[in-house]
């Protein structure tokens, strides 16, 4: 064991922690014979960290292999294009209505709710946003007259709408980079000052 410790030194890697059962190895069907170890780990380096900050590791149940599945979470974060979408105040009622429980397990319900509807939604866009390019691409090799250019104007809006979406997305990200790692001294300074 000393000699694994030397090498996550050596390498400077740092053990991520972990949720749920504190042994990831167990072999022996009798109690006596019985031994638990936690084997499985997982570990990264500074910079990961600075990347994924929240992530935590949790030990799953297991029964077809003698070692437990590690899973690494997602933190739950609340997106901006989220609110520009016209199914989100009717998503967000009715998964809030149909949960019962304390306030906590109404939040919880909500936040895995969103999760799905989300993935969902970030998939529907996506064929979406495709679909209305290559509309757009027909039309504006069509003949012009007044049903084209009706239906021009109305592609371009409901394209540029689908366009700012992915905006809003991409604006979020950048903006947690820099209140994370502003003007520091660090390699992500350095790639946006360069």
């Amino acid at each position: 064991m000393e000699n694994f410790r030397n090498v996550l030194a050596d390498c400077e890697l740092l053990d991520v922690g972990f949720s749920g059962n504190r042994f990831t190895w167990e072999r022996g069907n009798l109690p006596e014979t019985n031994i638990w170890e936690r084997l499985d780990r997982g570990v990264t380096n500074d910079a990961w960290m600075s990347l994924f900050p929240e992530v935590t590791i949790q030990h799953m149940p297991h029964s077809f292999s003698d070692h437990c599945p590690l899973l690494i979470t997602k933190v739950f974060k609340f997106e901006a294009w989220w609110i520009m979408e016209e199914s989100f105040n009717e998503e967000v009622k009715n998964l809030w209505e149909s949960s019962s429980g304390s306030l906590f397990q109404k939040l919880d319900i909500l936040k895995e709710g969103l999760r799905r509807w989300a993935s969902q939604i970030h998939f529907d866009r996506r064929r979406r946003k495709d679909m209305l390019t290559a509309r757009l691409s027909k039309l504006e090799g069509d003949d012009r007259d007044d049903i084209n250019l009706a239906e021009l104007i109305d592609c371009k809006i409901q394209l540029n709408f689908e366009i700012e979406k992915d905006e809003r997305y991409w604006e979020q990200r950048a903006r947690i980079n820099w209140l994370k790692f502003g003007d520091k001294n660090t390699a992500f300074f350095h790639s946006q000052a360069t």
